[in-house]
């Protein structure tokens, strides 16, 4: 099955698909701003329990939310951390993670329709059912993964696994990539010649890897909060390598669970994923390697500025709200650009 056999499509309904294909990459977009927002405001330990079906409405009057807020007070975060918290603030947190969940189903409901429908229309070819085959086990492992998170906090610890949040922010990032990839091969299915994905040129795969082992670290620090254990740059408490970096008791664990590690690393890996980038766009306008205009060139160049410079930022701060949920919706535009540039390196003819 070739990328041309989009082409096989009933016309009459390829619109149809480009905007349910759209709808849906903007829809999982937001909603990892959104979980961003829910870990920033702490609210994601809100809902005690996971009822896919039942659990879509919320509070209605004063006693059900005396309900809901007397199981969280049965929570290690309550107990160690929100004693003192009123209901009225609680209510703050609990409508992140309702909204959270609410706007997940949102998106079940926004894939699996339409894709019924257009299976029973025999719309979908072999590639296409294959592709969200895959991309709707994510989802399901997505919603899993969300509550298997979300458990982890409602034990003993009071915070969520760092493990777990990062699995879970990978599978999120995952997903997206595939309906971006989708949706832009899609749109260019008419017009487009595709070049060998084995070319020696590349080297734009080289910033997505990057880029998304980068994400991946962000998610130890947000799972580990050690975005909050040094807020200075680029020193770390007047050091270049700062102490503590390696305890013996840990070993390699170092890397996942010291938070000093784990700070250090992400300044490091996306330095690293800066320099490698910033240095290969800007050969790019002056020595044309790859089919590339200077327009997405200076796109890339412009929102891989800004997120270096929102992370830092976001470092000074102390990770406030704003920093951190600008940080990371921003690596995901920057992941995006990098995808349809990589894109658009592979044709010819558009």
């Amino acid at each position: 099955m070739t990328y041309m056999q989009f082409n096989e499509l009933n016309q009459n309904y390829k619109n149809s698909i480009m905007l349910w294909l759209l709808t849906l990459t903007v829809m999982v977009f937001l909603i990892i701003i959104i979980g961003g927002l829910t870990r920033l405001t702490d609210s994601g330990l809100s809902m005690v329990d996971w009822r896919p079906i039942l659990g879509t409405l919320p509070p209605f009057n004063n006693n059900q939310w005396l309900d809901v807020f007397n199981d969280y007070k049965l929570t290690p975060e309550f107990l160690y951390v929100n004693k003192n918290m009123t209901l009225e603030e609680f209510k703050y947190i609990f409508w992140w993670e309702w909204f959270h969940r609410f706007f997940a189903r949102l998106i079940g409901l926004v894939f699996i329709i339409p894709f019924l429908y257009f299976l029973f229309k025999k719309n979908l070819n072999s590639f296409f059912y294959k592709r969200f085959l895959i991309i709707f086990s994510l989802g399901i492992l997505q919603a899993l993964v969300g509550w298997w998170m979300v458990k982890s906090g409602l034990s003993e610890d009071p915070y969520v696994s760092p493990y777990r949040l990062t699995f879970h922010l990978t599978n999120a990032v995952i997903i997206y990539a595939l309906l971006l990839w989708t949706t832009i091969e899609y749109y260019h299915s008419k017009s487009a010649n595709f070049i060998s994905f084995k070319s020696k040129k590349d080297l734009i795969l080289i910033s997505i890897i990057l880029v998304f082992i980068t994400i991946l670290s962000g998610g130890f620090m947000a799972g580990s909060h050690a975005g909050q254990s040094f807020n200075t740059y680029p020193l770390m408490n007047g050091k270049i390598i700062p102490d503590d970096i390696y305890l013996e008791d840990l070993g390699l664990l170092n890397i996942f669970e010291n938070t000093v590690t784990i700070n250090f690393n992400h300044r490091w890996i996306a330095t690293i994923t800066f320099i490698y980038t910033f240095s290969f766009f800007t050969y790019l306008i002056f020595n044309k390697i790859i089919n590339l205009s200077n327009k997405i060139i200076l796109t890339v160049l412009l929102i891989l500025s800004l997120q270096f410079l929102l992370g830092i930022m976001a470092l000074l701060s102390n990770v406030s709200i704003y920093y951190g949920s600008l940080h990371q919706t921003n690596s995901i535009a920057l992941l995006s650009i990098l995808l349809f540039a990589y894109f658009k390196s592979k044709i010819t003819g558009v």
